[in-house]
């Protein structure tokens, strides 16, 4: 039984996973994001939408009906348009735009609706400034691990012999301890008989 379930998850897994792709971009860049099946001069859909998913809600971007070139814009947080192939495209990338995307094509009577999802992570955007102290960072880091190394070997040494000593003494206080705790009990023992 255990193993039938782990087979339909894993197959559950495989068909999750051939459905999605993932675009990577660089901060400031445009991404087109590509909505496959998609024919522009074939009949089968009605219509394309574009929403970003977040907290496995679908929040709407654009949509456009077929044969209509007036296009649908939803209250989202940036510009969108449609591209080639109804991709949608979205200008000047910032991380904030990193996530989910999902083009939902809805099939004309007959036909079948398609769901492609698209994982876009887009680089953390670096200015100069950021480039400057990341440089002082480091050159920093490297000033500090050659001072670490200077550290003279008679130091070492006097630390390594005063952790010894300390081992030594308490291994000696230890043994005293119990020895006294073996005399006392052995002497209350000759002296209850």
């Amino acid at each position: 039984m255990s193993q039938t379930v782990l087979f339909i998850k894993l197959l559950l897994v495989h068909c999750a996973a051939k459905n999605r792709a993932e675009t990577y971009a660089n901060c400031r860049e445009d991404v087109q994001l590509k909505c496959p099946h998609v024919d522009t001069d074939a009949e089968s859909f009605l219509s394309v939408t574009w929403y970003k998913l977040h907290n496995q809600k679908k929040h709407g971007i654009i949509r456009r009906n077929k044969g209509n070139e007036e296009t649908h814009y939803y209250d989202f947080h940036r510009l969108a348009s449609f591209g080639e192939n109804n991709s949608l495209l979205l200008p000047d990338v910032t991380p904030k735009d990193s996530g989910n995307y999902e083009c939902a094509v809805n099939a004309n009577v007959g036909g079948k609706n398609l769901n492609h999802r698209v994982n876009v992570i887009i680089n953390v955007c670096v200015t100069k400034a950021d480039l400057m102290t990341i440089t002082n960072t480091l050159n920093t880091t490297q000033s500090f691990l050659y001072h670490a190394e200077d550290l003279p070997v008679m130091w070492s040494i006097i630390g390594c012999v005063a952790v010894g000593l300390t081992k030594i003494i308490i291994s000696l206080i230890s043994i005293w301890v119990i020895r006294a705790v073996r005399i006392r009990s052995s002497r209350r023992r000759q002296h209850n008989w």
